[in-house]
């Protein structure tokens, strides 16, 4: 059952959905414009093993936006600020989109305090020679975020006209495979937060702000890379095969800078496996970790 509760962590007040379950922890961390309802498909499936805790990331979902900052920077803070809060040093960290970039930026600084990280359809920089690697609708989209303030007024404006119901269709049709396959309940959770978050004065500056630095980020290589590079923590990266948000191809090219990494293509599915293909999300994650912590205990006992 979920709860809803409060993160008093020292960069400010986090809003948490936890699923409870008992052990290690699993923290979930949503994509750009997303929230802790973006796991609801899935929470209780993984809570059967551990303790699954979804945050909402500042100026998201339910945690206040003022005072904050929203570059990818700050968002890592705060992550870091949950983690020790959670008081747990070798969680589980799965990110989906925006949230997988943060979780590989996470990693990257916290090289030997993490259990395990899931990439989830990251938000990653494209192949090399491959142009942006973004589908050209979305590409559109995220560049308009990253507009100057007159025009992403106009944008918000524009998403306020259109209301909760036609946003969320909008933005769920663009990001699944088939938007049908999402549960019916899940998709009225996010209409419902979408309302609230339409009441909130200035809900657009997190998401235009997260997503200026979102492109700044996929736009620095060579820093990208040396995340990567630096991430010792055992990672799956798990991708649907007809994401248009990000290319497949793009989390391959990942995948070649990491052979060591498991990679997992999931078929017919799109930008969010954990709302279209929730079941098979589930299986793939905890038979990989199930596979992981056999492996680091033949680690520890010099036979692997």
């Amino acid at each position: 059952m979920m709860r809803s509760l409060t993160l008093d962590t020292t960069a400010g007040p986090v809003h948490a959905a936890d699923y409870g379950g008992s052990g290690a922890v699993m923290l979930l961390v949503h994509g750009l414009g997303g929230s802790h309802l973006n796991w609801l498909s899935v929470g209780e499936r993984l809570a059967r093993q551990r303790r699954i805790v979804a945050i909402d990331l500042p100026g998201f979902g339910r945690t206040p936006a003022a005072g904050r900052g929203f570059t990818m920077a700050d968002h890592v803070a705060v992550l870091e600020a949950v983690i020790r809060e959670l008081e747990d040093e070798q969680l589980t960290l799965v990110g989906n989109s925006m949230g997988g970039l943060l979780s590989i930026a996470l990693a990257a600084r916290r090289p030997s305090n993490l259990g395990a990280a899931v990439l989830v359809n990251p938000a990653v920089p494209p192949p090399r020679r491959t142009g942006f690697g973004l589908d050209m609708i979305t590409r559109n989209a995220i560049l308009a975020y990253g507009l100057p303030t007159p025009a992403s007024i106009r944008l918000k404006r524009l998403a306020d006209k259109r209301g909760a119901e036609r946003l969320v269709g909008d933005i769920l049709s663009l990001c699944a495979f088939d938007v049908r396959r999402i549960d019916a309940a899940v998709m009225a959770a996010h209409v419902q937060l979408e309302r609230e978050r339409l009441r909130v004065p200035d809900w657009h500056v997190p998401v235009f702000g997260a997503a200026r630095s979102l492109l700044r980020t996929l736009a620095r290589r060579r820093r990208f890379e040396d995340w990567v590079a630096q991430v010792t923590a055992p990672t799956l990266l798990l991708h649907g095969t007809h994401d248009r948000v990000v290319s497949p191809q793009s989390a391959l090219a990942l995948a070649a800078l990491r052979p060591d990494w498991e990679v997992e293509l999931l078929e017919d599915v799109g930008h969010v496996p954990m709302l279209e293909a929730p079941e098979q999300f589930v299986d793939i994650v905890e038979a990989w970790l199930a596979r992981a912590a056999v492996h680091g205990m033949a680690e520890q006992a010099g036979i692997a």
